[in-house]
């Protein structure tokens, strides 16, 4: 456990009106490591709404990413001491296509930033994903030094991105999450399986795809205490809860919540389904939680504190 004193800081969240980096900038108004500091955030597709839970003193700014110029002029102005990417291209995950787009949203893109962060010496955090590996395993947890094997292109686009980023060097964080979980308002993969509880969208879900799926309040507290600088946090990071689950017990654990009939939902095997998805992604977390003070729970504690 670390403990640090942030003075004078300056945090940029760029993609900060996405799930992610919604939370993380919701997240920056409680975080006791940055308390009356300065937050930065860029928007694309999405320019910022007004928020009481947002904080009132963060200065936006739009930022097409694909422009690596505008990439640059914006950390010269801002001059941010920690970066935090959270910027992601729409994809598919396991299901996704091969395409120019998303290797430059997911690779370019994001070591450009990180390059761009290295010049003005600012902290950088990079967001990676579990599906580096490719889900074969038997016994155990993934652990961050553990080999990976990409099984389809938003993986190996995210595997690049880890390579050129950690040949990059210097203070440069990768974090790897899991399925990311939002429920009010319900987020992309809480609405898929709201959605499966309509018989007529006709959706079945796995029972044996595990990962280890966090809630987007705590992955965004977590990402605020890992941007202070002088974190000795380096490298890759499982940025996890450590509660593997089933996309079909998630909606099993999430049906009293939004008070939906368990009976309306179909399970289906991803193994025999022949799409050659990542099965099982249990990922070790024991790393971040001796770096971190912030809590990242799991499915069945983070409904637990909701019910209670």
């Amino acid at each position: 456990m670390v403990t640090l004193n942030c003075k004078c800081e300056r945090l940029l969240i760029v993609g900060a009106t996405g799930e992610l980096g919604y939370a993380t900038l919701k997240a920056f108004s409680s975080s006791p490591f940055w308390k009356e500091q300065k937050v930065y955030a860029t928007y694309f597709h999405h320019p910022p709404t007004t928020d009481k839970h947002l904080p009132s003193a963060a200065v936006w700014s739009f930022l097409d990413f694909n422009d690596h110029e505008s990439i640059r002029k914006l950390l010269s102005d801002v001059s941010p001491s920690s970066v935090i990417c959270c910027s992601v291209p729409s994809h598919q995950g396991a299901s996704s296509q091969s395409s120019i787009f998303l290797r430059q949203g997911i690779v370019e893109n994001v070591v450009a930033l990180a390059e761009a962060s290295k010049m003005i010496g600012a902290r950088f955090i990079a967001i990676s994903t579990d599906q580096v590996f490719d889900g074969k395993l038997i016994n155990g947890r993934y652990k961050e030094d553990d080999p990976i094997n990409p099984t389809n292109p938003y993986a190996s686009y995210k595997a690049e991105m880890e390579e050129q980023l950690l040949n990059l060097g210097g203070d440069i964080l990768i974090c790897r999450t899991s399925l990311i979980l939002t429920l009010n308002p319900p987020g992309k993969a809480v609405r898929f399986i709201l959605d499966a509880f309509e018989p007529e969208n006709n959706i079945a879900l796995f029972t044996d795809e595990l990962r280890n799926m966090s809630f987007s309040e705590d992955l965004g507290s977590a990402l605020c205490e890992l941007a202070v600088p002088g974190h000795p946090a380096r490298g890759l990071l499982h940025l996890c809860s450590d509660e593997p689950v089933s996309r079909y017990d998630l909606a099993l654990k999430l049906a009293p919540h939004f008070n939906k009939d368990p009976t309306k939902l179909k399970a289906a095997s991803s193994a025999s389904s022949k799409q050659y998805r990542p099965l099982n992604l249990s990922l070790d977390n024991s790393k971040a939680k001796s770096l971190l003070k912030t809590e990242i729970r799991g499915v069945s504690k983070r409904l637990s504190s909701q019910l209670t």
